[in-house]
């Protein structure tokens, strides 16, 4: 009897996630464990609660504001008043939602990284969002080529302090993510509809030594003790486009022999004023024979492929969140910044050899940016930073310039009826050009999709990005190598994002939710603020370290 109640008591998205992670296509009580049972059965996992913890975070941000920011109170208080009942999905979404406030509580960001393995393998639950990512290109038994992406993604929906007042533990305080595409190349690209579960499920476990993180039955498994390599991936999902539902299914094993890469400034992307992130790389996973790939009904034995793993976490990037530093927060009101965003690359070429880049978005862009119109946006240019990794692992940082030639329309999504199709405009061919830090063969590049109809896919949260595997192409059109293109916050998710929090989809409201503008009399006293000659030494040092840690202008307006 208990197990039929459950289907009563939970809402339908929640039944969907908990059936989709445990690779079900509907919910079966009957076929969840008694131990998760248990928890989903428990008050921390109710929608009252996860209502009553939401409004006590809205309180406490409308009570205790930080200086030098724009006040969120209308937004807050409307926020309450529609929080007394949350689903996960729906606290989840509206933490997305949140000022610039939100970055409030978490654990900082140090001023300089430590990494340290295994240690820094496992999920960092203090801080606020953070991924484990592989994605990769490899090729069939059938010829066929296919790029695969298996993404772990985890947000804390409250800053610690106040997960501790509920009683809820570091995993408790989590929504775990959980997202797998496949294209195959020459036809077309699959996401499965993302999932998200909460931690107060207890359908998510990890470990280290051997590493192992468990998302239901979704896992990332270390076959060795000591290693975080050789790792096997298991995953599973569904694609609920309209004209046809695919399943996908990934077993896949992945060895390495090159040293991590410490991204940015020694594993700081950055680290500056409490927020940044800390991140480092595996550039050159190889994948192991017998590995396997389900799709479209067929079981497809993969015999070889290359892949890429990034582990990355921090504080301020879902949403954009303020400085820890004050007199940060006062600069910000003075250079207003309207972009957000970015563009990121992996390139793997012959000889063992790798380049990585990215390109945060700038306002001089904003022509590009979230275009839904009849004809695709021009030429795009943009300059790119990153790091040359040699056979050795060496590696070197290196800037290049970009242009964006081709576009394509997302026109396309894994459940329509929960994730709206968007018409977005999405690069969709890349022209790349090095200078002398990179070896001359691989100097200048071109990088195309091995799909034509697009690659675009959906965050659990509504937010809508671009992520697909690529050929590379020298200037004659040889190909020398392979890689994955990512492209986030070119389409504008708000109103998707209102409608899976459960907020109203009305002018009012999308209306509140535009990021405010700093006031007259805010914008005169931080210029004061920072006109002080002990303050504008100290803002000039702070700001340099951030310029020299590669913080965005973005982050600090």
């Amino acid at each position: 009897m208990e197990k039929k109640e459950l289907l009563n008591e939970l809402d339908l998205v929640t039944k969907d996630n908990i059936a989709r992670v445990l690779w079900m296509r509907e919910f079966d009580a009957e076929k969840i464990p008694e131990d998760v049972i248990d928890y989903i059965k428990s008050d921390k996992n109710s929608a009252k609660s996860f209502g009553e913890r939401m409004q006590y975070r809205l309180q406490d941000m409308i009570n205790y504001p930080d200086s030098f920011t724009p006040s969120y109170k209308k937004r807050y208080k409307t926020f309450i008043k529609h929080s007394e009942f949350l689903t996960p999905l729906q606290a989840y979404v509206m933490t997305h939602l949140l000022g610039l406030d939100s970055s409030r509580g978490y654990e900082k960001i140090p001023d300089e990284a430590d990494l340290t393995f295994p240690q820094h393998h496992v999920p960092q639950l203090g801080y606020q969002v953070g991924w484990h990512f592989f994605v990769g290109n490899c090729v069939g038994e059938n010829n066929k080529e296919y790029g695969i992406l298996f993404l772990l993604y985890r947000y804390s929906l409250l800053p610690p302090p106040i997960a501790r007042h509920f009683g809820l533990s570091d995993l408790e305080n989590q929504i775990f993510e959980f997202q797998l595409a496949v294209a195959e190349a020459g036809n077309r690209h699959y996401q499965a509809k993302p999932l998200a579960v909460a931690g107060t499920t207890g359908l998510v476990k990890f470990s280290n030594e051997p590493f192992s993180y468990y998302l239901g039955k979704n896992t990332a498994r270390s076959l060795q003790n000591d290693s975080l390599f050789p790792i096997r991936l298991q995953g599973w999902g569904i694609n609920l486009e309209e004209e046809s539902t695919v399943e996908i299914q990934v077993d896949l094993t992945l060895s390495s022999t090159k040293d991590f890469l410490l991204q940015g400034n020694k594993g700081c992307l950055p680290c500056c004023c409490g927020i940044g992130t800390l991140y480092y790389s595996a550039t050159n996973l190889k994948l192991k024979p017998n590995s396997i790939l389900k799709l479209k009904g067929e079981e497809i034995k993969l015999k070889e492929g290359k892949f890429w793993f990034d582990h990355q976490w921090g504080n301020s990037l879902e949403p954009l969140g303020n400085s820890r530093c004050e007199l940060v927060r006062a600069a910000s009101n003075m250079v207003e910044s309207h972009s957000r965003g970015w563009d990121w690359f992996m390139g793997q070429f012959d000889g063992e050899r790798e380049i990585t880049m990215a390109a945060p978005h700038r306002d001089e862009n904003c022509e590009f940016y979230e275009q839904t119109g009849p004809n695709p946006p021009g030429v795009m240019t943009v300059n790119v930073t990153g790091h040359y990794i040699d056979e050795k692992s060496k590696a070197t940082k290196i800037s290049g310039h970009l242009e964006v030639s081709e576009w394509v329309k997302s026109e396309k999504s894994s459940d329509p009826n929960q994730y709206q199709i968007t018409h977005t405009w999405y690069p969709n061919k890349w022209n790349f050009s090095f200078g002398e830090d990179v070896p001359e063969d691989i100097r200048s590049f071109t990088m195309v999709p091995i799909v034509k109809t697009g690659q675009s896919g959906f965050n659990a949260s509504g937010a809508q990005y671009s992520e697909g595997g690529v050929y590379i192409k020298d200037k004659k059109g040889n190909l020398i190598g392979r890689g994955f293109a990512e492209s986030v916050y070119y389409a504008n998710g708000v109103k998707n994002m209102l409608s899976l929090s459960g907020l109203p989809v009305t002018p009012k409201m999308l209306d509140l939710v535009r990021k405010p503008s700093p006031l007259s009399f805010l914008k005169i006293r931080s210029f004061l603020t920072l006109a002080w000659p002990a303050n504008r030494a100290k803002i000039k040092k702070i700001l340099l370290k951030c310029v020299e840690q590669g913080l965005p202008t973005s982050m600090i307006g």
